[in-house]
């Protein structure tokens, strides 16, 4: 097998230059056509990738550095949604418009279809203006898998960036939540927001773009549709409107029950811990039974609500399945039996693979509304959390943040701890201690 030394390790301390992303370097043709993989993914072909092979990650994808921009804007706006907007909203809409020149292609070939065989209709075949046709939907196949892959790329490192964000904001949040919030808030429920709440709300910042982009889509397919068939469109578009009015009701189940079953699941993960908390007392007393079927109780509630989400979502398959096919029936049979119209191939062809291109959006945008019911969900007990009492670190000095003066004064004194007007308990409402004046000496 052949060596290499990509990215390697010097085994002399302090020998090898500190490494860089490789696209820091690249030119552009290499950051346009991802050039500056290919060494990593050669060696991946060559023998299995060990970590320092990986390369280092950017300074603006580091987390200390995502973390350090989003936390003071959330502080300011105490609104996670703001806060993604403002610290990403530029990202977002350069990813938007790659992602609507993306859909300007996809629409450019049904133009091209109808243009050739319309040609071909016709008595007389313009073979040079066919092949120039046939050149350009080429290029714009190409431009449009670059937009596309560039897009993705983009999309991928926002959700990483907002995955660090959150995490951030959590393990801040949990160190500095108070003993009030610390009973309020189980571990498991903590763990919830780390394994459910979170992937949630990245998965809708990746999608985020699908919001609007979507109905543009939609909107630009049937004008294309009625050049072709005129207002035998409306006829589908009034089926569009019929099938995504019941994709809202949908959604709106999807969203209520969301919110139930991760309700509850906080409930059955408090009461988990707590039982592994006195599993000697409960071994102990020989109380497992009546545990387990507490428990068992509580997961029934949930597991009734995750059936009403599949329920649910059986019924957004279906007519994610169906719609289209009926947009296509009902606007087929408008053109020629209310119009009175006959089908030439330039037409049917034509409508075919519009409606074909109306099949994406379309069934996607069931998928993305009940992605964001949840997301909101996930988003409203994230904030929740966020919004919990923190410990006063102004009530209490250490020798870092004491000032000198006063650090002087305690330590000529050999005061090791010293209260003033303390208040002491668990409960801020019924104190076991109230303005406690005490001064221990080393």
């Amino acid at each position: 097998m052949k060596a290499s030394t990509y990215q390697s390790v010097s085994a002399t301390p302090g020998a090898s230059p500190p490494r860089q992303h490789p696209i820091s370097r690249a030119g552009l043709l290499s950051k346009l056509f991802f050039h500056w993989a290919t060494p990593l993914l050669k060696l991946g072909n060559e023998r299995q990738l060990h970590p320092q092979d990986i390369w280092p990650l950017e300074s603006e994808n580091q987390c200390s550095v995502v973390g350090r921009a989003f936390e003071p804007a959330f502080n300011k706006s105490r609104s996670i949604v703001w806060t993604m907007m403002s610290a990403f909203g530029w990202q977002w809409a350069g990813i938007g418009l790659m992602q609507v020149g993306t859909v300007f292609c996809g629409l450019y070939a049904p133009v091209v279809l109808r243009q050739i065989v319309s040609s071909m209709e016709s008595s007389s075949f313009d073979l040079t203006q066919s092949l120039q046709l046939i050149a350009s939907l080429v290029v714009v196949r190409i431009v449009s898998s670059l937009l596309s892959a560039h897009a993705t790329m983009q999309t991928e490192l926002i959700g990483f960036k907002v995955t660090s964000a959150l995490q951030h904001l959590l393990y801040q949040k949990t160190l500095q939540l108070d003993a009030s919030s610390r009973r309020e808030k189980s571990s498991g429920e903590i763990s919830n927001l780390f394994s459910n709440d979170i992937p949630t709300i990245v998965f809708f910042s990746t999608i985020f773009n699908q919001l609007w982009i979507l109905p543009i889509q939609m909107t630009l397919t049937l004008v294309l549709l009625y050049d072709v068939i005129g207002w035998a469109t409306f006829v589908g578009a009034v089926v569009i409107v019929l099938t995504l009015g019941l994709n809202q009701v949908v959604s709106l189940g999807i969203q209520k029950n969301f919110g139930v079953m991760m309700k509850q699941r906080d409930v059955r993960m408090k009461a988990v811990n707590e039982v592994f908390g006195a599993i000697q007392i409960i071994k102990l007393n020989a109380w497992e039974e009546k545990f387990a079927e507490k428990l068992a109780a509580m997961r029934a509630v949930e597991l009734s609500a995750l059936w009403r989400i599949f329920a649910f979502m059986t019924v957004s398959v279906i007519l994610l399945y169906l719609g289209p096919t009926l947009i296509t029936l009902a606007s087929f049979a408008a053109h020629t039996m209310l119009q009175h119209e006959a089908l030439l191939p330039s037409k049917l062809f034509t409508a075919v693979s519009l409606f074909t291109l109306l099949k994406y959006p379309f069934s996607s945008l069931s998928f993305i509304i009940s992605t964001t019911m949840r997301a909101l969900v996930s988003i409203r007990r994230f904030k929740e959390f966020l919004d919990l009492s923190e410990k006063k670190t102004d009530n209490v000095l250490t020798p870092l943040t004491i000032d000198a003066n006063r650090l002087k004064t305690f330590a000529a004194q050999d005061v090791a701890v010293a209260m003033t007007d303390a208040t002491i308990g668990w409960d801020a409402a019924k104190p076991l201690f109230d303005k406690i004046n005490l001064t221990v000496q080393r």
